[in-house]
């Protein structure tokens, strides 16, 4: 069908990477993953690839995988690295992606996003940013109550030691999220509208690239 790997290979276009990125709760990964199984590619979850390592982690520790909280930050980098060498596996196997994962930091200069999907090995990126005002996001966190979402939603249960390095209130800590170039982001959708809108202007963006 059209916007499929096969498709889009025999006219030429070369491996495409897309990037779906966004604030904690804005609904990546179900954009992403309708994303992926509409066009038929792979996808790729930094939460995926790498929470249940960090959740081992912080278990052999004895503590709660908070991925704000001040002692995991360091891992931040190297969470993106095993993003990064999935991806790149995967596109130079022939086979098209979908990489999903907040980006936040690299939503700050688009040219650079774009050149990080360049090096995985992509000959198309395409940049998506769904965004949705902070008090949603942090309403979105609070009701999923992950462990590693704990800085974000500033849940009152979390365990002595994770309030004892502080905890940001949700709205602060979901506010972090720097804000992106939108001229310069093939797609930015409003998080808050029914993912098959985005979806679709994502898929349009791929055939357009």
């Amino acid at each position: 069908m059209a916007g499929t790997p096969s498709a889009r290979t025999a006219q030429g276009a070369g491996r495409t990477l897309v990037c779906v990125g966004g604030a904690p709760g804005a609904g990546k990964t179900t954009v992403g993953s309708l994303v992926a199984h509409a066009a038929g590619l792979c996808l790729v979850d930094l939460d995926s690839v790498t929470t249940p390592l960090v959740e081992a982690f912080a278990a052999a520790l004895g503590d709660v995988a908070d991925l704000d909280a001040p002692r995991f930050v360091a891992l931040r980098d190297a969470r993106y690295s095993c993003l990064a060498a999935v991806a790149s596996d995967n596109l130079r196997a022939g086979r098209d992606v979908v990489a999903v994962a907040p980006f936040t930091a690299e939503s700050t200069d688009a040219s650079a996003w774009r050149a990080h999907g360049a090096r995985w090995g992509a000959d198309r990126v395409v940049l998506c940013w769904l965004d949705v005002d902070p008090e949603v996001t942090a309403g979105r966190v609070a009701q999923r109550a992950l462990p590693r979402d704990l800085a974000k939603s500033g849940r009152g249960d979390a365990p002595r030691e994770v309030r004892a390095v502080g905890v940001a209130p949700a709205s602060e800590a979901v506010r972090g999220a720097v804000p992106v170039d939108h001229e310069e982001i093939d797609v930015v959708a409003d998080g808050t509208r029914p993912p098959e809108e985005t979806v679709a202007r994502i898929l349009a963006a791929v055939d357009r690239r």
